[in-house]
């Protein structure tokens, strides 16, 4: 008999209120695909909210699936990618202006507002009741999403339904291992979080040893017994699996990519300020840095410089909202991946890169070691001279053809895997080994 899943939608629910997906997102994504496929699929939606958690039938959340591919535009070529082209326009490449063809469309707070109620309207995603009395009988509860952990009280439903199995992703604990690189808030919600797990989960997934092991640490000096766990290895996005090709327009330019949310601990700062240096030194030789990734706390202040140094602003990019095939397209086609963040429970750029075969310049932390290629530079956070030296020496490509990718790297099998750890749940099989 197949597994009935009580899936959390509620990083999904949120997704309109982004032009595209994070990382994360990608994976809840492809992971809820898996799991609501098939025709009188039994399955079922859990949303946690202020005034109740809410169960939603398996074609409703279909129905949202259908509703955030369409308009994160993950089916979109690179060269229908407005975002691209405002790109290609800020290189020198391409002037945007004269290509009416193109809308500029900006994502303030009303536009997500706007989204969210479209969404509604257009799914008709109302639920069909209360998660307690809703979920079918011996359910698994899943939720790899993790938002929502730091609200205890979206779990209490849980302590009504003792037959269902409770299984929680934690992606990190950087919150409580470096709190100087977050908010005293974020510490204090993310300790609730693990606080959360630790008291409603059966069985815990983590995206890397690394993340297992600070996890267990946290617990330990909170009083709390950690859950049997299973580590297993985030996936590529489908976008780079598929018939991926570098991009013309950039033919015979010298870039470089660093893709993640521009926060403090990314450590975007340090790239700034090489890029100054090598426009002091090589001027209009200089090469492009392509930063992707939506704006988070601090990042006003991170992307200054670009607003006052033209010349910088004539080398640095900063751009949101690229569709996946771009951003495959994109790195593809780059001289080097930068991905000098000071703390990561997961290394997602730095697998992306490795698997296309980029040149990848990485901090040297334990969630990058892992996931590293052989050629993988890795260099202290701190050390500018370092870095700049590394950039440097990374030899120009002028075009490069994705290599094959293993299949323990694709969505399917990530997935695959997470439903053979929970299909042992009712039989005593717990574990599954790691696929790093």
């Amino acid at each position: 008999m197949l597994q009935i899943i009580a899936y959390d939608i509620m990083r999904l629910f949120i997704g309109p209120a982004f032009l595209t997906p994070r990382g994360i997102d990608r994976v809840d994504f492809a992971l809820a695909r898996y799991i609501f496929s098939g025709k009188n699929n039994a399955s079922i939606g859990i949303l946690p909210t202020p005034f109740g958690v809410y169960a939603f039938s398996s074609s409703q959340v279909d129905s949202l699936l259908n509703y955030l591919e369409k308009i994160w535009a993950e089916d979109y070529f690179s060269e229908n990618d407005q975002k691209l082209q405002i790109l290609f326009c800020k290189m020198g490449i391409k002037d945007f202006h004269s290509d009416p063809k193109i809308p500029v469309q900006p994502h303030f707070f009303r536009n997500k507002v706007q989204r969210m109620v479209k969404m509604l309207y257009t799914t008709k995603f109302f639920p069909q009741g209360f998660a307690s009395r809703t979920v079918p009988a011996n359910a698994i509860y899943l939720n790899v999403g993790q938002l929502g952990l730091a609200m205890p009280s979206f779990f209490n439903w849980l302590s009504k339904r003792p037959d269902i199995i409770s299984i929680m992703m934690l992606h990190d604990a950087i919150p409580i291992k470096h709190p100087q690189l977050v908010s005293p808030k974020a510490t204090t919600y993310h300790k609730q979080m693990i606080k959360t797990a630790a008291k409603r989960a059966h069985y815990l997934i983590f995206n890397s040893n690394c993340t297992r092991k600070n996890v267990n640490e946290v617990m330990l000096e909170l009083g709390l017994s950690c859950p049997p766990s299973l580590v297993r290895s985030l996936p590529l996005p489908a976008a780079y699996l598929g018939d991926v090709a570098t991009l013309t327009n950039l033919s015979g330019t010298r870039y470089f990519v660093a893709v993640s949310t521009v926060e403090p601990r990314k450590n975007y700062t340090l790239l700034l300020r090489i890029w100054e240096r090598f426009i002091v030194t090589m001027g209009a030789a200089a090469p492009h840095l392509v930063i992707v990734g939506s704006p988070g706390k601090g990042a006003e202040q991170i992307l200054a410089p670009l607003k006052l140094d033209a010349d910088l602003a004539g080398r640095v990019h900063h751009v949101v909202g690229l569709s996946s095939p771009s951003l495959a397209a994109l790195v593809l086609g780059a001289t080097g991946m930068l991905c000098p963040s000071f703390a990561e429970g997961f290394g997602l750029p730095v697998l992306e890169a490795s698997a296309m075969g980029v040149a990848t310049i990485a901090s040297d932390i334990p969630a990058h070691r892992e996931v590293g290629a052989t050629g993988t530079i890795f260099l202290a956070p701190d050390d500018e001279d370092a870095w700049m030296a590394a950039i440097t020496a990374t030899p120009s490509v002028t075009k490069r053809s994705r290599p094959d990718i293993p299949y323990a790297l694709t969505e399917d099998a990530y997935s695959a895997d997470i439903m053979k750890f929970i299909s042992g749940m009712r039989t005593g099989a717990t574990t599954l080994a790691p696929l790093i």
